[in-house]
């Protein structure tokens, strides 16, 4: 018998390479803001339109993490990413 596994699982390696360019990028003159809140906005919107009640404390901890990069307060948006990474299985 196959292993089930929900749409929010198979979702959990983009989910990671999405925070991993946030992290990487949120920071860096000529667009990394865009591209780096970009890249939250999509890791969010992957785990909210799979299992949101499974997700939510990264989801929350993520929409902060986008304020506080709009805010360019980057140092607590990037350990807003880091929490919510380590609430999500390894991919």
């Amino acid at each position: 018998m196959a292993e089930h596994r929900t749409a929010s699982e198979t979702d959990l390696p983009r989910v990671h390479e999405q925070l991993k360019i946030a992290l990487e990028i949120l920071d860096n003159p000529g667009g990394g803001l865009v591209f780096g809140y970009q890249a939250l906005g999509q890791a969010r919107a992957l785990l909210a339109e799979t299992e949101p009640e499974r997700w939510e404390e990264p989801i929350r901890l993520l929409a902060e993490a986008e304020q506080q990069a709009v805010w360019r307060n980057f140092d607590p948006a990037r350990n807003l990413i880091r929490k919510a990474q380590k609430k999500l299985p390894a991919a």
